[in-house]
């Protein structure tokens, strides 16, 4: 277990890289907007399982007690997808092709949709985008500049980085009670 400071420098530090990759993602819309297919409802990056450090489960964890409170029954239904294996090809906290918790969904959300720079294999990216021309250089997301100091940050929230998988967020129970 980490001191209680560096929980909390690293809460801090987490939401920094979450408004820069917004900040990324908005500018790199706005640089290439016929290029670029991602809109309110597409959900062709969401149709696949992830797994987030505990840092990032943290905040799933208070946006799905949030949900609990605001919406019961949407809550409900999410936690019961997360265990249909009918259900099993697309994010748990997807629901008619929209993310229940979309203002605290993790990183690696955020990026989807970029072309992405992934060390070892090149540039990657949704294939719906930049179907007719190539990204401009500076739309470019390089994960290891997200990545790296995402891990940094887990290891200071937990001490080991542990990782959780958003589906057994989205089936477990909510026990948070400062959200």
């Amino acid at each position: 277990m980490t001191e209680p400071h560096a929980r909390d420098h690293a809460g801090a530090a987490l939401l920094i890289l979450r408004r820069r990759v917004d900040d990324h993602f908005t500018a790199a819309k706005a640089r290439s907007p016929g290029a670029m297919q991602c809109r309110t409802g597409c959900a062709a990056c969401c149709h696949q399982r992830f797994g987030v450090f505990e840092i990032e489960a943290h905040r799933v964890r208070v946006a799905l007690a949030r949900l609990a409170r605001a919406d019961p029954a949407l809550r409900e239904r999410v936690r019961r997808q997360a265990g249909d294996p009918g259900a099993a090809h697309h994010c748990a906290l997807l629901v008619d092709d929209r993310c229940t918790i979309y203002e605290e969904r993790p990183l690696i959300c955020r990026g989807h949709g970029l072309p992405t720079r992934v060390p070892g294999e090149g540039l990657q990216g949704c294939p719906l985008n930049f179907t007719t021309e190539d990204p401009p250089a500076q739309s470019v997301l390089d994960l290891s500049a997200v990545n790296a100091p995402l891990s940094v940050m887990a290891r200071m929230w937990d001490g080991e980085g542990h990782r959780v998988a958003l589906s057994d967020l989205a089936a477990a129970d909510d026990v948070l009670d400062d959200a």
